[in-house]
């Protein structure tokens, strides 16, 4: 058996007190790492979780972070490595997902999309940079196939999501060589709650699954040890139909 790979490592996990963000939490559990992650409703459930994984032996803290409220996502990056001492891996998981028509699309749904999808994590990245180059680290920030192709009714979310590609491109850049900045680009994962027809339209013929999501997440943040400003898409090839 092959020994952790991230055995001894420290990493920050935003809006992972649910769905993927848990789901990437656990897997960097399983492979040694110490975590931190933070949540915003689900104060309950994150501190169940995080009280599992200490009997499993890690370290682990949980403090709550509202990425709408500016600096609150540095913050937590901050206290996540003064508290573990330090930090080798960031993974900007939160997000905000909302359908609005353009008619009713207003200032204040724009301005949330891009503070959450957007300004979080590239502010979390600013705060993480100094500890990340003090320990050769790595970025990965979860965007979506909607950065890479238009989403009707859903403007907001796709134009955030393609930000944060760009985004992703420029921090590579920025931190380089000492920080591999990376982006997975899911599609529609099970359960959807999408149309079942959407399904015919993916090539693979099927929708994802967390752990194909939680997967490509590790790769990046274990094994790409040579690849930085990258986007791996993990959507059946829907992005191509």
């Amino acid at each position: 058996m092959s020994p952790p790979r991230l055995q001894g490592r420290i990493a920050a996990v935003t809006g992972g007190g649910r769905g993927l963000g848990l789901a990437i939490v656990r897997a960097l559990a399983a492979e040694g790492a110490d975590v931190a992650f933070s949540y915003r409703e689900s104060r309950d459930g994150a501190e169940r979780e995080a009280e599992a994984l200490r009997r499993a032996g890690r370290r682990v803290v949980t403090l709550p972070a509202d990425a709408r409220v500016p600096g609150r996502m540095a913050a937590f990056v901050e206290e996540a490595a003064q508290r573990l001492g330090g930090l080798d891996l960031l993974v900007n998981n939160v997000g905000v997902f909302r359908r609005v028509a353009l008619a009713d699309l207003t200032e204040e749904l724009l301005d949330e999309a891009f503070d959450v999808n957007v300004k979080a994590a590239v502010m979390a990245s600013r705060a993480a940079a100094p500890h990340l180059r003090a320990r050769s680290g790595a970025i990965v920030n979860v965007a979506s196939l909607g950065g890479l192709r238009p989403w009707r009714s859903y403007l907001p979310y796709c134009a955030s999501k393609a930000a944060l590609l760009m985004a992703t491109q420029c921090l590579a850049l920025a931190l380089a060589p000492e920080v591999r900045v990376n982006a997975v680009a899911p599609g529609i994962l099970e359960p959807p709650g999408a149309a079942p027809e959407l399904e015919k339209k993916i090539p693979l013929g099927r929708f994802g699954a967390t752990g194909e999501a939680v997967d490509a997440v590790m790769y990046l943040a274990t094994s790409a040890t040579y690849t930085t400003g990258e986007v791996l898409s993990l959507d059946g090839g829907r992005r191509l139909a």
